[in-house]
């Protein structure tokens, strides 16, 4: 990924960081509470059985900090996977926390009230438990249909209705009570508390036969061992009272189902990753990256950059001498995602590049065209490409332009704010043959500035689906209008960034700025 100036390695540093600093204090103090309980209570006052679930879930709250710290920097868990993974593992850190108090706790007459609380949120955790199960199992599937919507509305109802009786418990007491000696006792009715955790369990399994054909068969397994790992257990211990193991070994299985799907996917992740590397290099490579490119030139100043939503994209940006007097900027966005839109846009880019460099008139309508009839041929996959071409004449500042259905330009004259030229597109490249492409004409003053970006950049989308949009991107621009095109670059893609957050990217990232300094003109760029 190409990154500018470590902006969002920064920024993944600094959250991954708070993150795990936030985790650490609240995990260790749970675990020293557990362990002050301990010594506070004493093992001569401890029953063997509760000595042994007590250690059992310090180890189990151990294992829980390092598996969750573990999915903070792993890289591949990202977005809603990983937000209901960690969700997931919270709740059930908590119910193991909530476990080791309670046999602390247990026949200590001065506790009963930290006794009936604790076992309160004790309760508490199994239905959010299941309902965070059910959250990452759809997430993991990644399909929206109109059953899975109706299963998750009823699955959300089914936690309600749970916590709100649990919450009724503590003052009706018909799941359980704690006596005035202490001790905990459970009532007749008791297993109906499991209802909804037995009934979630058993609907998030059926989904996952149903959907079979979208998971590999040791995903599968996985997700089924998760489920009947603790199921089978609970269903043992059920009705023995002194003996609880149940959130241990759902912690454990937790860490299981973490270790076999992202062992399994390292894999496979690696052999794909070994040509995806080679197909970025080469597409890294054949983009201009040195800045600034003509360090002679002091009319003008260009900044570009692109960040692919995978290892290679479909989007591109260029900018080439034609000759001593006029400059080409181009930027483009083939349609589709991957390593076939990334082998389309080498050829595209090409294309462009030669007709540009050949074209006696210079006229960017004229280049479209001739570049759409060549793609036409032999677009067997019907890839189509959006791009906006400029040829400036250096000397007059005069920027002739053509629009092949690409986002609409900013422009900022000196002393002024960017605002977006909106103005009739001409149809994408490689859609049909002979079209014909129309295109507009901007004069340049001393402290212009053109900026051109790709749809990535407005459509790019935070975790509650809202885009950046043109607003966000003018306002970032006009932070600081007089900046160079790197900062403003810089500006635009921070801004994102903090935007975006931890929400997948599915889109490339591409942005092109040019500032005009006038001909003959000494600017103050280094």
């Amino acid at each position: 990924m190409i990154l500018p100036d470590g902006i969002l390695m920064e920024l993944i540093t600094k959250e991954q960081k708070q993150r795990a600093i936030l985790a650490a204090v609240f995990y260790v103090i749970f675990i020293v509470t557990s362990v002050q309980f301990l010594f506070i209570r004493g093992f001569a006052n401890l029953k063997p059985v509760y000595i042994f679930n007590i250690s059992g879930d310090v180890f189990a709250m151990l294992m829980g900090y390092v598996l969750f710290i573990c999915c903070l920097i792993d890289v591949q868990k990202t977005g809603k996977d990983l937000k209901w993974l960690l969700y997931l593992l919270n709740a059930a850190y908590i119910g193991v926390f909530t476990d080791s108090i309670a046999w602390l706790v247990d026949g200590v007459s001065k506790y009963s009230a930290i006794n009936f609380l604790d076992n309160t949120l004790y309760y508490l955790c199994a239905p959010f438990e299941v309902f965070c199960f059910w959250k990452y199992t759809r997430t993991f599937l990644d399909i929206e249909k109109p059953h899975l919507r109706i299963i998750n509305k009823l699955q959300l109802f089914g936690l309600c209705t749970s916590v709100a009786v649990r919450l009724l418990n503590m003052f009706f007491k018909f799941y359980f009570y704690v006596d005035s000696e202490g001790v905990y006792h459970r009532t007749g009715i008791y297993l109906f508390s499991m209802l909804y955790v037995f009934s979630s369990i058993i609907c998030t399994l059926s989904i996952l036969v149903i959907e079979r054909k979208n998971l590999q068969l040791y995903q599968i397994i996985t997700f089924f061992t998760y489920v009947l790992g603790p199921t089978i257990v609970s269903v043992l211990t059920i009705r023995i009272y002194g003996l609880s193991i149940i959130n241990a070994v759902i912690m454990l299985f937790i860490l299981l189902m973490y270790c076999v799907l992202n062992v399994m996917q390292g894999r496979e992740k690696a052999i794909a990753d070994r040509d995806l590397a080679l197909a970025s290099g080469i597409q890294e490579h054949i983009l201009p990256r040195i800045f600034p490119p003509f360090p002679e030139r002091k009319e003008f100043d260009i900044y570009a950059s692109m960040t692919p939503a995978k290892e290679v994209g479909g989007d591109f940006y260029d900018f080439f001498m034609i000759d001593n007097d006029h400059l080409a900027i181009v930027i483009a966005d083939v349609s589709g995602k991957g390593v076939p839109a990334a082998l389309f846009m080498m050829v595209a880019r090409t294309i462009i590049k030669n007709q540009g460099l050949y074209s006696r008139k210079m006229n960017p309508n004229t280049i479209l065209a001739k570049v759409n009839n060549q793609l036409c041929e032999g677009n067997d996959l019907e890839f189509f490409v959006t791009a906006w071409i400029g040829i400036l004449t250096i000397s007059t500042g005069k920027l002739k332009y053509s629009n092949a259905g690409h986002e609409y330009p900013c422009y900022r004259k000196a002393d002024g704010n960017f605002v977006i030229v909106k103005e009739k597109h001409s149809p994408p490249l490689a859609t049909m043959e002979g079209l014909v492409f129309k295109g507009g004409e901007i004069n340049l003053e001393k402290g212009d500035v053109i900026y051109i970006y790709t749809d990535g950049v407005t459509e790019a989308t935070n975790s509650n689906n809202e885009l950046f949009g043109n607003d966000r991107m003018l306002a970032a621009l006009n932070e600081n209008p007089d900046g160079t095109p790197k900062e403003l670059d810089n500006a635009v893609r921070t801004r994102i960034y903090q935007f975006v957050k931890d929400a997948p990217q599915f889109d490339d990232i591409t942005m092109l700025c040019l500032k005009y300094y006038g001909a003959n003109e000494k600017s103050d760029v280094i």
